[in-house]
């Protein structure tokens, strides 16, 4: 089994875009981060 835990393992980085939050703010609406397609990820 492969083990999720020890140096190897790249952490998930945040979309800095929409800060991890995979929705983006644009005036009064809110809508789906393009870059991340709205998983919050990079």
């Amino acid at each position: 089994m492969a083990n999720e835990k020890g140096p190897n393992v790249k952490k998930k980085q945040k979309c800095k875009n929409c800060e991890g939050k995979g929705t983006l703010k644009k005036g009064d609406k809110v809508v789906t981060c393009q870059r991340c397609k709205g998983t919050g990820l990079r």
